[in-house]
């Protein structure tokens, strides 16, 4: 499946300000040009009445004779776009009286008052009064073809500018919006001269607008995750090397020793070395695959679970090690509250719990195992009452490869894995005092505390 082709937010931008703002013009132009239509029509229906009047007046006075002179002299210099008729009724007989220079004559019969009506093949609007002996009559009327010419010509001196500006106008959009997505091409300049190798934030003194800060602070984000991410690759393999290194010479030590011993007995025993060596790697290579597959993971909205059956279930499977080992494994876990966690990783972070326990509190030593629940929070403890950890050293347990005081068979990953679900499950591991020793001294106490559990119903 082909990505799909790149665009030019500038030119969309562009298009879509430029088009919008022309649509605009264009439907107010419109309004104007309705709203101007509808003026001019009132205008000119008051001159029709005020012309119709004032030639009532004239030829009711007389005058009619001088009028019509002037009349013709002014319309053969100023052509008039009115056509107009004077009518006289007499003894009965009603006649055409006067009529405008170039004009048939309208037909009779019309109404008073405005009308309209198909005359020489063309719409007129017609306006007819009468005086109050009712002896002459005028009727004056405009075709609307001019009225048309009037409101187009009002139209156009509204549009022409407007189309004219437009091509400026978007230059200066184009100009505009360049400009405002210039700290985008900033910001996509810096990326690209990232070193891959060694990343460094983005530099957040330059000011950025408020809709472009966001993506520098998610980018910064980023890197300092990956840069941390790349780290803790590089620390790690350097360690994982280190911490293989020296199992993998003690077994070649014992083989060579079992080769060359004459002794049955020296061989038995170099032989028995090699094989609690490659338990020792075998635990150390699973730890550390644990550990790689929690370190990359994201949790996502993970299912309500009750950790009971999983810390009961754990416990079962560490029993025969505990009992080999002459050690008193006490489990607390009855079914009282769920978290949000993924199964596997629980299961693994209270394996580690326990075994981390067993390991260290000795031979003889107690082991108490604890679910706790309130409406708040839910706590899996697992404390003994063994030599315990110096409380400035226990911040330190945590961290990869790590042991404590003790000397054991373990690797030093366990409660670093541990904090890592912890991490990634928005819970928190803490180290305590554990239980109490004949000697008044206090094993260690390792809780999986995680916030928000729901109790059961």
């Amino acid at each position: 499946m082909n990505p799909p082709a790149p665009y030019s937010l500038r030119r969309r931008l562009v298009w879509l300000l430029t088009g919008a703002v022309a649509l605009i013009w264009l439907l107010a132009a419109l309004a104007v040009y309705q709203r101007a239509h509808h003026e001019a029509d009132e205008m000119l229906d008051a001159q029709l009445t005020q012309l119709a009047d004032t030639l009532l007046a004239i030829v009711a006075g007389g005058e009619v004779e001088h009028f019509v002179k002037e009349l013709h002299e002014h319309a053969h210099r100023y052509p008039v776009p009115i056509a107009f008729e004077v009518w006289l009724s007499d003894d009965g007989e009603t006649r055409r009286l006067l009529t405008s220079p170039g004009h048939a004559g309208f037909d009779t019969g019309l109404t008073a008052g405005f009308s309209e009506h198909r005359h020489l093949g063309a719409h007129w609007r017609l306006y007819a009064v009468q005086d109050d002996d009712a002896e002459y009559r005028v009727v004056v009327g405009e075709a609307h073809a001019a009225r048309e010419e009037l409101a187009r010509e009002m139209g156009l001196s509204l549009l022409l500018p407007a189309m004219l500006a437009l091509p400026l106008m978007a230059l200066a959009v184009w100009w505009g919006v360049g400009r405002s997505l210039r700290p985008v091409d900033d910001v996509a300049r810096q990326v690209g001269a990232l070193d891959a190798q060694a990343l460094v934030p983005l530099g957040e003194s330059a000011p950025l607008p408020s809709e472009i800060a966001p993506l520098r602070a998610a980018l910064n984000a980023l890197i300092r995750r990956v840069t941390e991410a790349f780290e803790n690759e590089r620390r790690f393999t350097a360690d994982a090397a280190h911490e293989l290194r020296t199992p993998l010479a003690a077994l070649k030590v014992q083989a060579q020793v079992a080769l060359r011993a004459q002794a049955a007995d020296s061989r038995q025993h170099a032989l028995a070395q090699v094989i609690a060596g490659v338990d020792r790697m075998t635990h150390l290579v699973e730890q550390l695959l644990t550990l790689a597959r929690v370190d990359p993971a994201s949790q996502g909205s993970a299912p309500l679970l009750n950790p009971a059956a999983i810390v009961t279930a754990v416990c079962a499977e560490l029993l025969p090690q505990a009992q080999r080992q002459g050690q008193t494994l006490v489990v607390d876990a009855a079914p009282s509250c769920s978290v949000a966690v993924t199964a596997a990783w629980l299961q693994v972070a209270v394996r580690n719990l326990v075994d981390n326990a067993l390991r260290y509190a000795g031979a003889g030593a107690r082991i108490e195992v604890r679910l706790n629940c309130s409406e708040a929070a839910c706590a899996i403890s697992v404390a003994d009452n063994g030599p315990g950890v110096a409380a400035p050293l226990r911040s330190q347990l945590s961290a990869r490869f790590v042991r404590g005081e003790i000397e054991g068979d373990g690797c030093g990953l366990g409660l670093s894995i541990v904090a890592r679900i912890a991490a990634l499950s928005h819970a928190r591991l803490e180290l305590d005092d554990g239980l109490p020793r004949a000697d008044g001294g206090h094993g260690l106490a390792a809780t999986l505390r995680f916030g928000g559990a729901s109790g059961e119903t």
